[in-house]
This record gives structure tokens, C-alpha cells and sequence, in this order.
């Protein structure tokens, strides 16, 4: 009797693999791409018209029933691609396409696609974007990638009445020729001894995580490998209870650099017991910001 599909991708080996690992990503990431991609955006579309169809012949308890399966066919989908990319980069097969872009068309397309999440929750998202900015050098559909996981976490841990502000400026010092974003959320904040962690694979703030929220933790360890992929830094402020900031940098593209534009100032690196003093300090004129 012949294997199912699954035990031949899983027990065949790829000709001379430079990596086992490398090889054993490969083959997820095929199988990923054929067995579970295809189907779901299948059963994805399919609802989005039998929506469009049917929806005002429809009781108010079944529209709900459908929107509420076709919110989480797209959840679904988002992680099969989460995990998708994730499998290429481990298998090195991430590449990223440059090119000029406009920091605020990136912003105000994850900013539109995050809304009716916000909305469902009672968060007010807005955004601020700084005036004079030069492009930025990067593909365009990671960064966008990068703002929706980064907002979508945000979002997540903010309860209702809160607020998310997604900004982006001019960056100086160790920063001058990036564009510095901020994702600013008045949530329950993160745990000191959770911020050098909380970009690693699988991880979340067990402090600071309401016990409904779920996820696989993926949204911030690729939020770090797109950000690093493209020659920027990411990093995390908060103090508990006052909740968090999420900064990335992106390269200003080289055509627009004799532009002259407004520098922001990059935070303060501090060590030993000035960390946790600076955490605090700025913790507390964030409530007030």
C-alpha cells in the first residue's frame, strides 16, 4: 500500500542538502504551501461570496455566524502564512525586494486593515506621520507585514477605551538616515525581565497577557527577522502597568538622503541600575503623554 502524501514529504530527503535543517524547512514549507495555503483560501473566498450573496436574506444571529467564520478562515490563513515564512527563513529562502516607498502609504494601508479589529474591541487606533519624510528603502508588503503584527499585538493587550498610536519619524545619533516607527499602546505593559525576549520564537509576557488572548507568538520573531532582513533594529519599552512601546528602523532610501528633515531622537541605552530607572521615568511621563 502506497504512503499517504504526508509520510513522502515528511521521510523523503532532498539530494545533498547542505543543512538537514535547512532541507527539513524546505520540505514544511512545500508542504505548507500545497496542502494547507490552497484550501483555506478556497474556503476564504468561498464565504466572502456566499456573504456578498446571501447576507440581507440573512438574520441578524446567522450574518453573525457567518461574518464570525469568515473572520476566523482569515486568522487561519494570516498563520499559515506566518508559519510559511518562517519556514523560509529558517530554510535561508527569505528574500526581501527593495525599493523606495512611502513610509505613510505603508502606515495608512495597516492602519485601514487593522480598524475594524480595534473597533471590535473598543480601541481607538490612530496614526501620526511626520511631515518631510524621506522614502524608505523596502519592500513594501513586509513592511506593511511588520506594522499590521506589531499593531495586531498592540491591539490585542490594550482593553477597551485604550488607544494605539502608530507614528513615524526622522531618526538621529545611532538612527540619523532611518525612519524610526513607534506602535504606542496604553495596555497592561510588559514585564522588565520579558522585554529582551518577548521578539524570540513562541514567546509571550506571562505577566502582562490577558488570559484570553491567544496566539502562536510568531507575529513578533517575524516581526524582528523582516525588520533585520532589512538592515533596521527592533526593540520594546514599557514598564508594567503603562503599557508599551514597539520601535523599528528602516533605512532612508539613498535617492532621498540629501533631503533635509527633522531627526528623532533615539532612546537613551543605559545599563546596570540606570535601565530600570529610565524604564520608570519614561513609564510615567507616558501617562501623562
Amino acid at each position: 500500500m502506497k504512503a499517504n502524501k504526508w509520510e513522502d514529504l515528511a521521510t523523503r530527503r532532498p539530494e545533498a542538502p547542505p543543512d538537514p535543517d535547512q532541507g527539513k524547512a524546505q520540505v514544511q514549507a512545500s508542504y505548507l504551501t500545497h496542502e494547507l495555503r490552497a484550501p483555506v483560501t478556497a474556503i476564504r473566498l468561498g464565504l466572502e461570496i456566499l456573504q456578498e450573496q446571501i447576507s440581507r436574506k440573512l438574520e441578524a444571529d446567522e450574518y453573525q455566524t457567518l461574518d464570525m467564520a469568515l473572520k476566523n478562515t482569515a486568522r487561519l490563513e494570516g498563520l499559515i502564512n506566518d508559519i510559511m515564512d518562517y519556514a523560509k527563513i529558517k530554510a535561508g529562502k527569505m528574500l526581501v525586494m527593495k525599493q523606495p516607498c512611502e513610509a505613510r502609504m505603508l502606515i495608512t494601508e495597516a492602519v485601514g486593515s487593522m480598524q475594524a479589529l480595534a473597533l471590535s474591541k473598543g480601541v481607538r487606533l490612530v496614526k501620526e506621520i511626520e511631515e518631510g519624510l524621506p522614502r524608505i528603502s523596502a519592500e513594501e508588503r513586509r513592511i506593511v507585514q511588520v506594522l499590521t503584527n506589531l499593531i495586531s499585538n498592540a491591539v490585542k493587550f490594550t482593553p477597551a477605551r485604550g488607544k494605539v498610536e502608530v507614528s513615524v519619524k526622522a531618526g538621529r545619533l545611532e538612527h540619523a538616515g532611518t525612519l524610526v516607527f513607534r506602535i504606542k499602546d496604553t495596555g497592561c505593559g510588559i514585564a522588565v525581565e520579558d522585554l529582551d525576549k518577548i521578539f524570540d520564537m513562541f514567546e509571550q509576557s506571562a505577566n502582562s497577557a490577558p488570559k484570553k488572548s491567544v496566539g502562536t507568538g510568531l507575529g513578533l520573531c517575524l516581526a524582528r527577522v523582516m525588520v533585520e532582513l532589512h538592515g533596521g533594529r527592533i526593540w520594546a519599552e514599557s514598564w508594567k502597568g503603562a503599557g508599551a512601546s514597539f520601535y523599528f528602523t528602516i533605512p532612508a532610501a539613498s535617492e532621498d538622503m540629501s533631503k533635509s528633515f527633522d531627526p528623532y531622537p533615539k532612546p537613551i541605552e543605559y545599563h546596570g541600575l540606570l535601565v530600570e530607572v529610565y524604564r520608570r521615568v519614561n513609564a510615567v511621563l507616558a501617562m501623562f503623554a
